[in-house]
């Protein structure tokens, strides 16, 4: 019910403040680009492409090592679970790491 109040009043705001908004207005550097060179515009949208492309390159490296890192800590804490599985208690009765065998 909440939602439906929610949108509505969203809907109902930009029905309302949708048609009083102007237009927008471009940046001095690119008025004059335009204005005056036909190359310059392309060039301030090469520049911007490549400012977004190194953002979101950098970004996703970040989250693919991200990514990474947690499969091998999952592949670790397996391999840990199943040798502590497999290991014999040591002479003072404990499994290697110093944990206690799992009583049945």
């Amino acid at each position: 019910m909440m939602l439906r109040r929610i949108v509505l009043a969203a809907a109902l705001l930009l029905g309302v403040v949708g048609p009083m908004a102007q237009s927008a207005q471009a940046c001095p550097m690119c008025k004059i680009a335009t204005e005056q060179d036909s190359m310059l515009p392309t060039a301030y949208m090469y520049s911007i492409l490549f400012m977004m492309g190194m953002m979101f390159t950098i970004g996703g490296g970040i989250g693919f090592g991200m990514y990474l890192l947690g499969r091998k800590e999952n592949a670790a804490i397996e391999g840990w679970e199943q040798g502590a599985a497999d290991a014999e208690p040591n002479a003072d009765g404990l499994l290697p790491g110093g944990l206690q065998p799992a009583t049945t």
